[in-house]
């Protein structure tokens, strides 16, 4: 018998070469399309875009100070949100359910239960109304986990994402925080309203305790088609009230306040 050391070649290499070069360039395909697909969810909270009416909307009153019927010094202000319901459907669709209604579940008479200055505020705190009354303690986001997109960073102020799953509180940052990506899930954005957002702000303390009740006292969808313009009121305080309609400029997102921080500041 003739034995040789000389390594013959394997039959038919070429189609393990081929298969595992399809392989690699179906990896690079999958992982391209990710990475695009995480630009994208990026973008929505990172890149400064023209507000397009055919989006989501939802609008939200707040009232800081405590209106007992003898105290004038108010301010009141009008929050306007984009919500993501192409990412988060059924969190956005009780959302705008809790602002619109009047009985419960409703955040109508929540408070602003924690303010960190320049930071984030936890809001939609149903347990501790202003007015006293205990309630609020049932699960109104359902399903939530399984909806819930990791990806959507809090890269700038006016970002909204849910506090847990287990009660209906809601968190909006003052300025870029990086250190909530991953434990809250984002499903929405602040575009106009950001002077509102500055005097929440300027309610907080070092330990979140605000200075004064801010409640949540309105609140509603914008029509599709609507310009979320035309739902704007101005920020209205007790040194201005003379201040009504729409000739004062409300404040919306805009590049000064990209990775900026400057609520609060």
């Amino acid at each position: 018998m003739n034995f040789s050391t000389k390594k013959r070649p394997k039959r038919e290499a070429w189609k393990e070469l081929q298969k595992e070069l399809d392989e690699r360039e179906r990896l690079e395909e999958e992982n391209t399309a990710k990475f695009a697909r995480l630009d994208r969810l990026k973008a929505r909270t990172a890149i400064e875009e023209e507000v397009d009416p055919e989006r989501l909307y939802a609008y939200m009153d707040i009232l800081i100070g405590r209106d007992m019927g003898k105290n004038p010094e108010l301010t009141r202000g009008r929050l306007i949100f984009e919500l993501f319901d192409d990412i988060m459907p059924r969190t956005t669709d009780q959302f705008i359910r809790m602002l619109s209604n009047s009985q419960e579940p409703t955040y109508r008479g929540s408070t602003i239960s924690q303010i960190f200055p320049g930071g984030k505020c936890i809001a939609g705190d149903r347990e501790s109304r202003i007015e006293g009354a205990i309630s609020g303690r049932d699960q109104v986001f359902s399903r939530v986990e399984q909806e819930a997109n990791w990806q959507v960073p809090h890269l700038n102020p006016g970002v909204l994402s849910l506090y847990d799953f287990k009660s209906s509180k809601f968190i909006i940052t003052f300025k870029k925080m990086e250190e909530l990506d991953g434990w809250h899930p984002v499903f929405g954005k602040t575009v106009y309203g950001f002077d509102v957002l500055r005097a929440i702000s300027d309610e907080g303390t070092d330990n979140g305790q605000p200075k004064r009740p801010v409640t949540v006292v309105g609140g509603g969808s914008v029509p599709r088609g609507t310009h979320p313009r035309e739902f704007l009121k101005p920020l209205e305080k007790p040194e201005d009230k003379e201040a009504h309609g729409y000739n004062k400029k409300v404040m919306r997102y805009s590049s000064t306040y990209r990775h900026t921080g400057l609520i609060g500041h």
